[in-house]
């Protein structure tokens, strides 16, 4: 299919018009709604995943001080340069400053082909998992590169997109050195970016607002740096930590972190307190979790930090 073209002109009226002839009436009702988005007052993608086999997922941020309920929103894709989205409501809530990871659900650990698990590291930050069924006519979660992906708001409000809408770039995107960055990668959004891409008809300039990771890297997926951070009430700016390995096949953990750790605490997927461990000592930035008494599974790992600061993780314990 060949892309779309739009001409953009002065008038605003004019290319309104213009615009309104070419694209289909969602395309229009997200130009529109563009001036609404504001520096830190609303989600958006700041990671975005297409690895091998079924390793799909986004990350969404929220930059704001208050938790959002994801009702109201929606994600998916542009199949293939097509003007119409096929969509997927969420649910759920995202804390304030806190991310929510979305997975394609491909668990079973006997699928071959396209049915092939996604990756153990993958389903273990995982807030969601969605899309079971792959149905060429309608499966929002399938993108492969060349598919524009948006998050929507209510009916028809464009938030944030990666890509272009009517626009099919072949295998993938690409930066001005020709070089892919929608598939086979894994995007971060760059910490300097405070809101979503709200224009769903401009260039897509990937190098421009995301950093590119190599094919199947997750490890930061759970967690996002922001400059909306600085606006935080806890002031989180600076406190980062690095759990690694995840998965933990032996079940031991290597925490590090950027300010003094002061707690650690482990909760199972009911919520349940599974370990805690308080440091008396001052300068405490590395440590040794060793969590053998716990069984196999998924595990919220949280850390308290000097300052007030709170950073959690999720790891996926055993084999």
């Amino acid at each position: 299919m060949a892309p779309m073209t739009f001409t953009y002109l002065r008038d605003p009226l004019q290319k309104l018009y213009t615009m309104r002839k070419l694209v289909p009436a969602f395309a229009l009702i997200a130009i529109v709604n563009q001036a609404q988005a504001q520096d830190c007052s609303e989600l958006f993608i700041s990671e975005y995943v297409t690895g091998s086999g079924n390793n799909r997922a986004l990350e969404l941020y929220n930059p704001t001080n208050q938790a959002i309920d994801l009702a109201d929103y929606k994600v998916g894709r542009f199949r293939d340069g097509s003007g119409t989205p096929m969509l997927l409501s969420l649910a759920g809530t995202i804390a304030a400053k806190g991310t929510y990871v979305i997975v394609v659900d491909k668990r079973d650990p006997n699928g071959t082909g396209l049915e092939a698990p996604v990756d153990a590291a993958l389903q273990a930050v995982a807030d969601t998992f969605v899309n079971p069924v792959y149905v060429q006519a309608n499966s929002p979660f399938y993108f492969n590169g060349d598919d524009a992906v948006p998050l929507i708001k209510g009916a028809s409000t464009l938030l944030d997109i990666i890509g272009k809408i009517g626009e099919d770039p072949g295998t993938a995107w690409s930066d001005a050195n020709g070089t892919w960055w929608t598939v086979d990668h894994t995007l971060i959004r760059k910490p300097s970016i405070v809101k979503g891409d709200t224009d769903g008809l401009d260039d897509f300039l990937p190098e421009v607002e995301w950093d590119s990771l190599p094919n199947n890297t997750f490890t930061n997926l759970g967690w996002h740096d922001c400059a909306c951070q600085t606006f935080s009430v806890n002031d989180v700016r600076d406190a980062r930590i690095n759990l690694f390995p995840n998965p933990a096949a032996d079940k031991v953990l290597m925490l590090t972190a950027s300010r003094d750790i002061e707690k650690v605490e482990v909760f199972n997927t009911l919520g349940q307190a599974a370990h805690s461990v308080r440091f008396n000592t001052t300068a405490v930035r590395e440590q040794r979790l060793d969590l053998n008494h716990l069984t196999t599974g998924i595990y919220m790992v949280r850390i308290g930090m000097a300052g007030g600061a709170s950073v959690a993780r999720k790891v996926m314990l055993g084999k």
